[in-house]
């Protein structure tokens, strides 16, 4: 059971359902003592001998074992050759512990279907998917950085990745290359001809150091190295969308037809 509370509301249940537990288990001992007093008023009004608690009396009266002297009030009248059955009923303890199964069933239904302080399996689940998630996005904030043209993942099928990488495309290549990357200053990027190379590794090391003698600056100073990975993404993506303003192809055509995988 996961002991972290969000609300104090979900506190004040949690302790109610031990109080309440508690509660049970004191009764429990009650109901037995007074049982266990009328026993022994009964057994003393009858004459008989009122056996001291020992832990050989507690043991049998905990097991229900019937002595080998007396099988024979259980002996059934089965006789399998020379075989005969004995009448054995389910020990008290074993009796006693499905009991305490349903008292805890009951507890349980309460706990996660009637008061929602402890979360079922789906939410568990959802809480640890989320956790994740977190972990992850905080791993690779740490390691973001460490991504150059050789570590540089092709992520084009990422939603994410690409709305990233556009808003970049569109604060800081949009200038030279076009709101479509149909070209302008600098060359166009959605035709399958590439300069300096269209394998996403290239096209990272294009925006990462920039071509200085073309105009187009090194963005390592300005951008983070993710955020270069998400730009190349972006602009790979580009590739064979061929607006109708495109400008002239330049450079080597790239066989594959995707400039991302080559």
């Amino acid at each position: 059971m996961n002991l972290s509370f969000k609300t104090g509301d979900e506190l004040i249940l949690f302790l109610v359902l031990v109080t309440l537990i508690i509660f049970a288990v004191v009764i429990m001992f009650v109901v037995f003592g007074i049982f266990r007093a009328l026993k022994q008023i009964d057994a003393e009004r009858s004459g008989k001998i009122i056996e001291v608690f020992s832990f050989d009396i507690w043991w049998k009266g905990l097991t229900g074992a019937v002595p080998l002297e007396k099988e024979e009030i259980i002996l059934l009248s089965h006789n399998y050759d020379g075989i005969r059955e004995l009448d054995n009923h389910l020990p008290p303890w074993l009796k006693y512990l499905f009991y305490a199964t349903i008292v805890f069933a009951v507890f349980y239904l309460l706990d996660y279907h009637v008061w929602f302080s402890s979360p079922n399996q789906e939410t568990e689940y959802l809480n640890e998917i989320a956790f994740a998630e977190k972990q992850i996005e905080e791993y690779q904030a740490k390691n973001a950085n460490r991504i150059d043209e050789n570590s540089v993942k092709l992520l084009i099928s990422d939603a994410k990745v690409l709305a990233k990488g556009k808003v970049i495309f569109t604060g800081k290549c949009v200038a030279c290359h076009g709101a479509a990357g149909e070209g302008g200053v600098g060359p166009n990027l959605t035709d399958e001809f590439w300069i300096h190379g269209g394998s996403i590794g290239a096209i990272f090391k294009t925006i990462k150091n920039g071509v200085p003698e073309k105009g187009m600056i090194a963005w390592k100073a300005t951008l983070k190295a993710n955020e270069m990975q998400d730009l190349s993404n972006y602009v790979a993506s580009l590739s064979s969308t061929i607006p109708s303003n495109g400008k002239a192809p330049q450079g080597d055509k790239v066989v594959t037809g995707s400039t991302a995988t080559k």
